[in-house]
Protein backbone atom coordinates (compact mmCIF):
# COMPACT_ATOMS: atom_id res chain seq x y z
CA UNK A 1 0.00 0.00 0.00
CA UNK A 2 1.38 3.32 -1.03
CA UNK A 3 -0.66 6.44 -0.43
CA UNK A 4 1.40 8.80 -2.37
CA UNK A 5 1.21 6.68 -5.23
CA UNK A 6 -2.54 6.19 -5.08
CA UNK A 7 -3.15 10.21 -4.58
CA UNK A 8 -0.68 10.14 -8.05
CA UNK A 9 -3.64 8.22 -9.82
CA UNK A 10 -6.39 9.42 -8.40
CA UNK A 11 -5.34 12.78 -8.89
CA UNK A 12 -4.54 12.19 -13.06
CA UNK A 13 -8.06 10.37 -13.16
CA UNK A 14 -9.79 13.42 -11.07
CA UNK A 15 -8.64 16.03 -13.18
CA UNK A 16 -10.20 13.96 -16.61
CA UNK A 17 -13.56 14.34 -14.77
CA UNK A 18 -13.33 10.83 -13.31
CA UNK A 19 -15.68 11.23 -10.15
CA UNK A 20 -15.06 7.90 -8.32
CA UNK A 21 -11.48 9.43 -8.42
CA UNK A 22 -12.20 12.78 -7.47
CA UNK A 23 -14.07 11.32 -4.53
CA UNK A 24 -11.45 9.38 -3.54
CA UNK A 25 -8.52 12.21 -3.70
CA UNK A 26 -11.04 14.12 -1.74
CA UNK A 27 -11.30 11.12 1.04
CA UNK A 28 -7.02 11.52 0.82
CA UNK A 29 -7.35 15.02 1.64
CA UNK A 30 -9.78 15.09 4.24
CA UNK A 31 -8.16 12.17 6.03
CA UNK A 32 -4.31 13.04 5.20
CA UNK A 33 -3.39 10.10 3.63
CA UNK A 34 -0.63 10.13 1.05
CA UNK A 35 -1.06 14.32 0.98
CA UNK A 36 -1.02 17.03 4.05
CA UNK A 37 -4.53 16.95 5.53
CA UNK A 38 -6.43 19.99 3.91
CA UNK A 39 -10.43 20.20 4.87
CA UNK A 40 -10.72 23.35 1.63
CA UNK A 41 -9.46 20.96 -0.80
CA UNK A 42 -11.16 17.99 0.23
CA UNK A 43 -14.26 19.48 0.09
CA UNK A 44 -13.56 21.28 -3.46
CA UNK A 45 -12.84 17.47 -4.71
CA UNK A 46 -16.22 15.99 -3.36
CA UNK A 47 -18.06 18.89 -4.64
CA UNK A 48 -16.61 18.09 -8.15
CA UNK A 49 -17.88 14.87 -7.47
CA UNK A 50 -21.11 15.54 -6.10
CA UNK A 51 -22.04 17.94 -8.55
CA UNK A 52 -21.70 14.85 -11.06
CA UNK A 53 -24.46 12.76 -9.15
CA UNK A 54 -22.08 10.70 -7.84
CA UNK A 55 -24.06 9.73 -4.35
CA UNK A 56 -21.22 8.86 -2.31
CA UNK A 57 -19.26 12.02 -2.73
CA UNK A 58 -22.96 13.69 -2.53
CA UNK A 59 -22.61 12.66 1.25
CA UNK A 60 -19.36 13.28 1.85
CA UNK A 61 -19.97 16.58 0.93
CA UNK A 62 -22.98 16.96 3.08
CA UNK A 63 -21.18 16.00 5.71
CA UNK A 64 -18.84 18.54 4.94
CA UNK A 65 -21.34 21.22 4.86
CA UNK A 66 -23.06 19.39 8.27
CA UNK A 67 -20.06 19.80 10.23
CA UNK A 68 -17.98 22.94 8.65
CA UNK A 69 -15.44 21.06 7.54
CA UNK A 70 -13.56 22.92 4.51
CA UNK A 71 -17.21 24.74 3.80
CA UNK A 72 -18.68 27.48 6.05
CA UNK A 73 -21.02 25.51 7.96
CA UNK A 74 -24.27 25.46 6.25
CA UNK A 75 -27.26 22.80 7.23
CA UNK A 76 -29.40 23.84 4.24
CA UNK A 77 -27.01 22.69 1.81
CA UNK A 78 -25.88 20.09 4.33
CA UNK A 79 -29.45 19.06 3.73
CA UNK A 80 -29.53 19.48 0.09
CA UNK A 81 -26.58 17.25 -0.64
CA UNK A 82 -28.07 14.00 1.95
CA UNK A 83 -31.20 14.83 0.07
CA UNK A 84 -29.47 13.84 -3.50
CA UNK A 85 -27.52 11.13 -2.34
CA UNK A 86 -30.82 9.74 -0.60
CA UNK A 87 -32.77 9.67 -3.26
CA UNK A 88 -30.10 7.40 -5.20
CA UNK A 89 -30.42 4.83 -2.34
CA UNK A 90 -27.24 5.81 -0.45
CA UNK A 91 -28.03 4.48 3.32
CA UNK A 92 -25.50 6.50 5.16
CA UNK A 93 -26.98 10.03 3.40
CA UNK A 94 -30.76 8.73 4.78
CA UNK A 95 -29.62 8.31 8.49
CA UNK A 96 -27.59 11.40 8.06
CA UNK A 97 -30.67 13.58 6.85
CA UNK A 98 -33.10 12.22 9.08
CA UNK A 99 -30.93 12.93 12.03
CA UNK A 100 -31.06 16.75 10.64
CA UNK A 101 -34.73 16.81 9.95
Amino acid sequence: QNDEKAVAWYQKAAEQGNAVAQNKLGMMYATGRGVPQNDEKAAMWHQKAAEQGYAIAQCNLGWMYENGRGVPQDYEKAIAWYRKAAEQGNERAQENLRNLL
